[in-house]
């Protein structure tokens, strides 16, 4: 048991250590990152007015890797998504809105590794 808890206070450091870039949604603004630079996308996400944000499976797993999500639920709430820059490429994160099994909004991020 203690063993989880080592590992959830690890996960939280390390999600916490994420640069946080400046997105800019579905502008086609290219972020670049380094191989090996953990980063995050942070959305406001209101469980009680609003639908649930999810990452889509259309970036490329080689060039990043998705390390989790963790929600926030401070003023209406927001949730990061954390990704680690796994090789140099280029690729693009969908993040999907959707209530009940509708899809409400979505998102594209450009990432480019160097």
């Amino acid at each position: 048991m203690k063993a989880v808890y080592l590992f959830l206070i690890i996960a939280l450091f390390n999600a916490c250590a994420s640069k946080e870039a400046e997105f800019e949604k579905s502008s086609g603004k290219t972020n670049k990152f380094k191989v090996g630079e953990r980063f995050k996308i942070n959305l406001a996400e209101d469980h009680t007015k609003d639908g649930l944000w999810s990452i889509g499976n259309t970036h490329d797993k080689n060039v990043i890797e998705y390390v989790n999500s963790i929600f926030h639920s401070n003023e209406g709430g927001s949730v990061d998504f954390n990704f680690e820059a796994k090789a140099k490429g280029k690729t693009e994160i969908q993040l999907n809105k959707s209530m009940a099994l509708d899809t409400m909004q979505k998102v594209n991020f450009v990432i480019e590794i160097e």
